[in-house]
């Protein structure tokens, strides 16, 4: 083809700058969990004993969040790199620490702007700060030795002879209220998705006594911090069935020649734990790889990297993979850290993989033991309980819960829709037409919507009347009164308790008070 060869004589070159969306694009996959665990890893390739990650606090005003570790610190040098994107340092054999990008990517998808000051034992304090503007020039802030010493001085409850404190300032997603219970909920809230993801992240850490994580905040007008919180290491396999040969260990031989093991877990139905239930989860949706790196949790499930797609027969299984340094051309990590890719190599090697020991068996065998426990523990749920099966109200996700959990019984289902009702009914249940009707002005307080309801709003509420009154649609039979006096007695109570909560505050009650 003419002109397909390349002539060096015909370029020229010229500098082209980052265009500032590139920054903004670096650590867009990254959640508030997530971005602490990336710092978290570079707390612990500082050999740091103690991490606090602290909310910083006036009022009712969250001002900050900050990550203090006791580490080894950083120097001048080796603050600026910090500082550097994509300033790829010589990371160690067991280095958690992987594209350069850690520290700014994370802290800049949670925040407008983020503070760093550090020391080595002995040495002068170092620190810099950079924000969103950082794309313009990629200038970021000095602060003198002196102001940053002063810094880490002023940090209440560590110790830090040596180590860092990285400051998260205006963080993105955040509450903004003067209701003191608003941010006490909200804090909660946050506390508990920290504690379980850096549980689960790096509970091989916290089990070996590597590192002590906790959690506290620093009230600013008192000067002072809450008790911390400990992260309580969460294994994820803690459960898992021992017996039938399970788990079972495979041999994955690679094209390159090396191998490597995987090891398939295999859970009992209807398992209730924290180390099953992760993230707020059904156990069953956590099925699939947990990909380890350094004792660090990369990936916790939801995909079978590409050897099958999630579903419901697959629920009580979990695979273990170690990620060593030789296999790092196989699995590709994105810069959050967070969502790895499978090779078509390491996926196909894995599917051709067999089991260790005098009777090898392949990978195929273990998806089948799956599905069978599944099909086995749902023979036996259906000897529990049988409930009325909801035809319209329900979405798909609460009526695939429902029927994963039981059969329905062999009666006419029922409806639950939003109506106009009388203002002295939430509900009215018909048994002839087979129909729960729900007060859709009732609904519209409590939910607080002035625009039109469709089937698939006010899960909750239908959800809880249908498990209420479920049981009086078995009975195909005329009503008893007694079933029609408890439908008034439920009404009239749940009225009550709608009023409570949703009226009017009574001026002389709550002067009173």
């Amino acid at each position: 083809m003419a002109g397909y060869e390349l002539d060096e004589r015909q370029w020229s070159f010229e500098t082209v700058l980052p265009d500032p969306s590139t920054i903004a694009a670096i650590g867009m996959h990254h959640t508030l969990t997530s971005a602490l665990a990336d710092l978290v890893d570079n707390s612990i390739d500082a050999a740091a004993t103690h991490v606090r990650i602290r909310f910083v606090q006036q009022g009712t005003s969250i001002l900050g969040l900050q990550i203090i570790d006791n580490g080894n610190g950083l120097t001048a040098e080796g603050i600026k790199r910090a500082m550097t994107f994509g300033a790829r340092r010589e990371y160690e054999a067991e280095d958690l620490g992987h594209f350069g990008l850690g520290l700014k990517a994370a802290s800049l998808s949670q925040a407008y702007s983020f503070e760093i000051y550090s020391r080595q034992k002995w040495g002068p304090a170092v620190g810099r700060r950079m924000d969103q503007s950082v794309s313009l020039d990629f200038s970021v802030g000095v602060m003198e030795a002196g102001a940053a010493n002063e810094r880490l001085e002023d940090v209440s409850g560590m110790d830090l002879s040596s180590g860092t404190v990285v400051e998260w300032r205006g963080l993105k997603d955040v509450i903004h209220t003067s209701d003191q219970g608003e941010l006490t909920e909200w804090r909660s809230a946050n506390l508990r998705s920290i504690r379980e993801h850096l549980g689960v992240t790096f509970h091989r850490h916290l089990e070996l006594g590597n590192v002590e994580i906790a959690i506290d905040t620093f009230d600013v007008d008192r000067k002072r911090a809450l008790p911390p919180l400990l992260v309580g290491a969460i294994d994820p396999f803690k459960d898992s069935l021992h017996r039938d040969s399970y788990p079972r260990n495979f041999l994955v031989d690679l094209p390159d020649g090396t191998s490597c093991t995987i090891e398939a877990h295999m859970f009992p139905p209807r398992l209730n734990s924290p180390t099953f239930n992760l993230y707020g989860e059904p156990g069953e949706a956590r099925q699939g790889i947990y990909l380890y790196r350094r004792g660090r949790l990369i990936s916790g499930g939801q995909n079978w990297a590409g050897l099958r797609l999630p579903k419901k027969e697959l629920g009580l299984g979990r695979i273990k993979i170690d990620l060593e340094a030789d296999g790092d051309h196989y699995i590709t990590l994105n810069p959050e850290k967070v969502t790895p890719v499978y090779s078509a190599d390491f996926t196909k090697s894995m599917a051709s993989s067999r089991s260790l020991g005098p009777s090898p068996v392949s990978l195929e065998s273990y998806f089948s033991d799956l599905q069978r426990a599944h099909k086995d523990s749902k023979r036996m749920k259906r000897q529990e309980i049988q409930l009325v099966e909801p035809s319209i109200g329900l979405n798909p996700a609460v009526m695939s819960r429902l029927n994963d959990l039981q059969n329905f019984a062999e009666s006419d289902s029922i409806d639950l829709r939003f109506v106009t009702l009388p203002a002295t009914e939430l509900f009215r249940a018909d048994r002839i037409a087979r129909r729960i009707d729900i007060n859709v002005e009732i609904v519209r307080k409590i939910y607080g919507s002035e625009g039109r309801f469709s089937n698939r709003d006010g899960q909750l509420l239908k959800t809880f009347l249908y498990f209420l009154l479920e049981n009086d649609f078995k009975v195909e039979q005329r009503w008893s009164a007694v079933r029609e006096e408890r439908q008034r007695l439920l009404n009239d109570v749940l009225l009550s308790a709608f009023a409570e909560d949703f009226s009017a505050p009574d001026p002389e009650k709550n002067g009173s008070e």
